[in-house]
């Protein structure tokens, strides 16, 4: 029974430890993500941020007193998000935004994701709808500069992937339509 018990200590300790590594890339990731996402809100004058949300629920306390939470399922990504100087950051929320803050804000997070991952092409579908002539200018710009600068040492390509934005209408003289890679 004590050998039982030693060895589900140690493997409590080695699940730890490959959990710690686990989390700490995670939380890399997700920061890479909020910097970039941050900058491009400010961009498009708003503010927001990309946090990593772990439940806090159903937790456990490991050896050195530490809580951890192994109930990945209530695990997210929290995307918060300001569009007026009054207000401060809230969750993104169908009750909370409106579709063209919803739309800016998946735009602008889709565009932090995608340094950070390798493929081929991008498709999105009418992304633009229900975007102010303004904001959809201002997407469209970042769009077509995170989908012509070259891509990374680490690819094995010259571009950073494709992009295409399907929709039945864009505004006339949009920035980067003379792009000669769009």
């Amino acid at each position: 029974l004590e050998d039982a018990g030693s060895e589900k200590d140690m493997k409590n300790k080695q699940l730890d430890q490959k959990l710690e590594i686990w989390e700490s890339q995670l939380i890399n990731i997700v920061n890479k993500v909020s910097e970039k996402f941050s900058s491009y809100m400010k961009e498009v004058g708003c503010a927001g941020e990309v946090r990593l949300y772990t439940g806090g629920k159903n937790s456990q306390e490991n050896n050195d007193g530490e809580i951890r939470s192994f109930n990945f399922k209530d695990w997210g990504v929290e995307i918060l998000v300001k569009f007026r100087e009054a207000s401060s950051l809230q969750a993104l929320s169908a009750q909370t935004h409106s579709g063209g803050e919803r739309s800016v804000s998946t735009i602008m997070y889709l565009m932090g994701l995608q340094n950070l991952m390798a493929s081929p092409f991008r498709c999105v579908d009418e992304i633009n709808q229900g975007l102010d002539e303004r904001n959809e200018r201002l997407v469209f710009k970042r769009i077509v500069e995170n989908s012509t600068v070259p891509a990374g040492p680490s690819s094995n390509s010259d571009h950073c992937g494709q992009y295409f934005l399907i929709t039945p209408k864009l505004l006339p003289n949009l920035d980067g339509m003379e792009n000669e890679d769009i």
